[in-house]
């Protein structure tokens, strides 16, 4: 009778953190059963060496509920920690004498399943990584460089290429903004990760994903087809009905795609038909068992040796993964290398087209503006800016000034060698004038004024500007 004081039912503990002590636990419960030991006594054990204190606990209930009278199978389906076919095994092994057998099964089944799982995960680890540090990379660029070229490009004062410019408005929007817009985008690709692959109604989407990606969708394939086999087969020769055995396939896997199917399979064979009418009904068949499976299975379902078949299939398709595996890496490589290079030569283009841009420019040399007036003398090309009266009382100021000066009283001015071949004309009697444009020596011109050393002299263009007077000579003579 069991003793209520001692004997707490447990709660529905999750597998999170336990995966490997439960591993530990089925794999040493067959060897000391195996043994001859008690299971009570093999269980106590082992509870003393799990390293999470959750195990232990359980453990130790496992221990009281048998040493109580409960059979093995009941009391670990009441954990919850088990899958359907791992109780049903024991459960066979409890009724049929061979519990230590279905016990080693069991074991032999989970080390399969972890190298099921390792195949998968060492295949997308290594895309995963490379596409992570990409990521990392390219926001520490857009963060702390993209700024920095902005600067130079706005001194520069040239017309930014479209692609230049939206690299420079996310590097100054990360400049003011990345303490909290980083996390915030990390935070969403991780969340959108979540709802694509691991969310439970919207997984399925993230597993079309993998399925199509090239080699991984292969890989996949092949690992579920090995499970199948091994699991079907090792669940068949223990005894359990196709069923109950296709249930167990059912709830092994995470993959919508085949999870549908081994359903299908169960409802279909619960009506009384064959793998092969069951295998015919089925539209997608091609995507989820090869036709020389489908071949093998029908073959050893007709002989009566279905077991024997499901072998056969495991042991190819665990060679094939072992070469897949080695091989996606070479496969995914070349994706890997187009997505990191497209992401360079973006940055690399956004760089160096304003520079081209910059370098070109330089190379045409200056450019005359409408405003700009070209004379020859001597053959040489001289060219000088015509200043823009922009205000129509400056305007009527100069004509005022040509009515009250006539031509036949203004003197003239003789431009003298200044050693550079010419001479500045500027819009003010200083040196920090802007310069105007340019005069030749040897060239004469009327003067109206003079101011502190400076001449104001009239051009062809009847443009007024002044000149230094240290390079001009008056000429008194009328």
């Amino acid at each position: 009778m069991k003793d209520n004081k001692t004997i707490h039912k447990p709660k529905i503990w999750t597998k999170i953190g336990l995966t490997s002590d439960l591993d530990y636990f089925i794999e040493n419960l067959s060897m000391l059963v195996g043994s001859g030991m008690n299971i009570s006594l093999a269980i106590g054990s082992i509870g003393k060496e799990l390293r999470s204190s959750k195990m232990r606990s359980i453990s130790k209930w496992i221990q009281e509920e048998i040493s109580a009278g409960s059979s093995l199978a009941h009391t670990l389906e009441q954990t919850k920690l088990f899958s359907d076919h791992v109780v049903s095994l024991i459960k066979i092994g409890e009724e049929s004498g061979k519990l230590s057998q279905n016990l080693a099964l069991v074991s032999e089944q989970q080390k399969k399943d972890r190298m099921f799982r390792s195949k998968l995960t060492s295949a997308l680890l290594y895309p995963a990584f490379v596409l992570s540090l990409t990521l990392i990379v390219s926001i520490g660029i857009a963060w702390f460089i993209l700024p920095k070229l902005a600067l130079v490009f706005d001194q520069l004062r040239i017309e930014l290429p479209v692609l230049t410019q939206i690299l420079i408005a996310t590097g100054e929007y990360l400049e003011e903004s990345g303490i909290t817009a980083v996390p915030i985008f990390l935070f969403l690709i991780a969340l959108i990760f979540y709802f694509v692959f691991l969310f439970p109604k919207t997984k399925h989407i993230g597993q079309s994903i993998l399925f199509h990606l090239p080699g991984t969708g292969e890989l996949i394939k092949q690992v579920e087809l090995a499970r199948f086999s091994y699991l079907l087969g090792t669940l068949l020769d223990a005894g359990l009905p196709v069923t109950r055995a296709l249930r167990s396939l059912g709830e092994a896997t995470t993959f919508s795609k085949y999870k549908n199917f081994y359903t299908y399979l169960e409802a279909s064979i619960a009506d009384g038909n064959s793998f092969k009418k069951s295998f015919a009904f089925y539209r997608k068949l091609k995507h989820i068992i090869p036709a020389p499976v489908e071949q093998l299975i029908v073959a050893g379902e007709q002989s009566g040796n279905l077991s024997a078949s499901l072998g056969k299939i495991h042991e190819t398709y665990e060679a094939k993964i072992e070469t897949t595996t080695k091989n996606l890496a070479v496969i995914l490589e070349p994706i890997l290398l187009v997505i990191v290079w497209l992401g360079v030569v973006s940055v690399a283009l956004a760089i160096i087209l304003p520079i081209y841009s910059l370098i070109g420019g330089l190379n045409r040399g200056p450019q005359v503006a409408p405003n700009v007036s070209v004379q020859e003398t001597e053959g040489q090309e001289i060219i000088f800016e015509e200043p823009e009266l922009e205000d129509p009382a400056e305007e009527a100021v100069l004509a005022e000034l040509n009515e009250a000066v006539p031509a036949e009283s203004l003197l003239n001015l003789e431009i003298l060698s200044t050693g550079l071949g010419y001479l500045n004309v500027r819009d003010e009697p200083s040196l920090d004038g802007q310069i105007t444009g340019r005069v030749l020596p040897g060239e004469t011109y009327q003067y109206i004024e003079e101011s502190n050393g400076w001449y104001r002299i009239i051009l062809s263009d009847d443009t007024e500007g002044w000149v230094f007077g240290q390079y001009v000579r008056i000429n008194e003579t009328q």
